[in-house]
């Protein structure tokens, strides 16, 4: 399998605090069959001001770490950024670590905030598919607002994002309610991805293979594996085209956080 979110990564944000336990956490997880791990730290302006510089010197020196443990998996790297005007700036300055591509466009994970969505984000999306980007958005069973009114999640499902679900989601980690949406997007076919969005080794370990365990009787194997495998691994196969650069600021459409 591949999943294409966590917090593993050491020391750069909410997720895996020290080597030690970064390790465990991939060793976790290839336990739980994942082949490929990509590393998706938080860029959050004003809570984790990760750079894209910084990122990548943490994943190589990560990459030897994982080599010299002998734990056998592939790493990548992206970024899982919150929604916000920051996130303008970070596409100007090529400041984003992309996950790869989906539909000809670069892609990365697009978090929204735990209860609302910002009013102005709708224009945001759209902002990002003039310069040929298109956010992965992440966990929306998990926020309020898309929770409560999914009419709203579907204005950004309508431009062309695709979804990606925690799998703990499915097991009622977060709610019944939670579980339910979850539940339907995977159903329904309109979630493009299943990934762990895993943080430590306790409450938010590695869960993917034991979270989907019910799945392959709902919705049967081949559709599961489209979530865990094929899906993910398409984001892989395509060349990122260029990302066309903004010259100024009246460019940018209005957003209120």
């Amino acid at each position: 399998m591949i999943d294409i979110h966590s917090h593993i990564l050491p020391g750069v944000d909410d997720g895996a605090r020290t080597l030690a336990e970064a390790l465990d956490m991939l060793k976790m997880a290839v336990d739980q069959g994942v082949k490929t791990q990509v590393l998706t730290p938080h860029i959050d302006f004003g809570r984790y001001e990760n750079t894209k510089a910084d990122l990548t010197n943490r994943f190589t020196q990560f990459q030897q770490q994982v080599a010299d443990a002998n734990i056998d998996i592939k790493l990548r790297l992206g970024a899982e950024v919150r929604i916000g005007t920051e996130l303008m700036q970070l596409v100007q300055q090529d400041q984003i670590p992309w996950l790869g591509t989906y539909q000809d466009k670069r892609t990365f994970l697009l978090e929204f905030p735990r209860i609302e969505v910002p009013h102005g984000s709708d224009n945001l999306v759209r902002w990002l598919l003039q310069k040929d980007i298109i956010p992965l958005i992440v966990h929306p069973e998990r926020n309020k607002t898309f929770l409560n009114h999914p009419h709203k999640l579907q204005t950004f499902t309508g431009m062309g994002c695709p979804l990606q679900i925690t799998a703990s989601s499915l097991t009622g980690k977060f709610g019944d309610d939670v579980k339910q949406m979850a539940l339907e997007l995977v159903e329904q076919d309109k979630a493009f991805a299943i990934a762990s969005d895993c943080h430590n080794l306790k409450g938010r370990s590695p869960d993917l293979k034991a979270s989907i365990a019910e799945l392959p009787g709902i919705i049967g194997q081949d559709k599961l594996n489209n979530l865990v495998v094929n899906n993910p691994q398409s984001l892989f196969e395509e060349n990122s085209p260029m990302i066309k650069k903004v010259e100024s600021k009246d460019e940018w459409p209005t957003f209120d956080l």
